[in-house]
This record gives C-alpha cells, sequence and structure tokens, in this order.
C-alpha cells in the first residue's frame, strides 16, 4: 500500500480550500494557489475565466480572455508569403519568435481563421500523431533571430499563416465565452480567477490547489 501524501486526494477532493459562488463577482485564489477546479452547481455561463499562464504564455487552459490561452494558435503564429517553399527552403516569417525549436511541429492554416471559427489545416501539413509514424511538418531550422525557419516538407502558401505547437500548448480551441456549462459539471484546470452569472440558489464551487 502506498503512503505518503495521496495528490490525488489534495487535488481532486479540496483538501487545499475551496470557495462557493453564486454573485456576478470574481473568485480569486488564495496567495501561491490556482483554481484548479470549478464544479457547477446549477447550469452557468461563466462572465470570466481566466487561465494561468508562466513568462512563455503556457500552460494553457479553457478560458475567456485571448487567443493563446485556449490553445487556439499554438505557442506562435506567423503569416508567410505566397508561394512554393520546398523542404529545407528558407521561409520568412512576419512575426519573429525566439520560442521556436528546432523538431517543434508545424500547422499551416488561413490567415483569417479566428478563436470564434476554428482553424482550417492545410493539406501539406497533416495534423500531428505523436504515438505513431506520422511524417508531420516540423522546424528544421530556425534561425536566431526567430524570423526564418525551414521544414521538413514542401508547402504551397496562398494567404496563410504557419502555427507552432510544443509540449506545452495546441491549435484550434475556440473561445469559451457564452458557454452554458450544464448542472453537475466539473470541469478542470489551473485559473487565476472565475466570475459566474449570477444565481441565487445555485452557483459553482471553486476548489484551490497549487
Amino acid at each position: 500500500m502506498a503512503t505518503g501524501n495521496s495528490t490525488e486526494v489534495t487535488y481532486g477532493f479540496g483538501q487545499l480550500g475551496s470557495a462557493h459562488v453564486k454573485t456576478a463577482t470574481p473568485c480569486v485564489p488564495p496567495r501561491g494557489m490556482v483554481i484548479i477546479a470549478i464544479q457547477f452547481l446549477a447550469a452557468n455561463t461563466l462572465a470570466k475565466l481566466v487561465s494561468e499562464s508562466d513568462e512563455l504564455g503556457y500552460p494553457n487552459f479553457v478560458d475567456t480572455e485571448t487567443e493563446s490561452n485556449m490553445n487556439f494558435n499554438g505557442y506562435h503564429e506567423s503569416n508567410i508569403t505566397n508561394g512554393n517553399y520546398l523542404a529545407g527552403t528558407a521561409i520568412a516569417l512576419t512575426a519573429a519568435s525566439k520560442k521556436i525549436v528546432i523538431g517543434d511541429p508545424v500547422l499551416m492554416i488561413d490567415q483569417n481563421d479566428t478563436k470564434d471559427t476554428g482553424i482550417t489545416i492545410d493539406s501539406n501539413t497533416p495534423v500531428p500523431n505523436y504515438h505513431k509514424f506520422n511524417t508531420y511538418a516540423k522546424v528544421e531550422t530556425v534561425n536566431a533571430a526567430g524570423n526564418e525557419i525551414t521544414l521538413n516538407v514542401d508547402i504551397n502558401a496562398t494567404a496563410q499563416s504557419l502555427v507552432f505547437l510544443n509540449e506545452h500548448t495546441g491549435a484550434g480551441g475556440n473561445d469559451a465565452t457564452g458557454v452554458l456549462y450544464p448542472m453537475g459539471m466539473i470541469i478542470y484546470g489551473r485559473w487565476t480567477q472565475v466570475i459566474p452569472a449570477a444565481d441565487a440558489d445555485g452557483g459553482l464551487i471553486c476548489y484551490f490547489g497549487y
């Protein structure tokens, strides 16, 4: 039998504290903690849900605030000039990022894709299957400035951008604003603030954790 503290119990049953919120006002966790679970006592549409993120912009969780925090457009997105790019050919990025790392998966999407419409993935950059053989597009080289890369696949760009993924950040998520969460649902993540819709005989319970 395992001994010592159980993280399952600590994080799953609220031993570190909780708060009931039934007014349209913020719930904020104690110092050094985050809200790690939200239980809906009645159906509710959250007015605000703010994901925790570090200085690099991740980890990311469902929220109502920014595209990057909903795993919409990876950890970085940049438009590229229209044209055919063979594998190994330099691709100039209009938006530079020094976060780009060799081996990071890349998706090509339409430039007009938004957090409301979702993403349209080009067939030149197939969806990665990380646990099976899959020739997905990935970064082969990146310059020091983070504004020029090469890929391992051929792409043909027309009004498109490149989205970069890593072990922390995915793509394709939508804005959670306006979502009606049903009674009894529990969502898990790491949030720094939540504001529900007012509900005098319902509301939600926020559970705290590290």
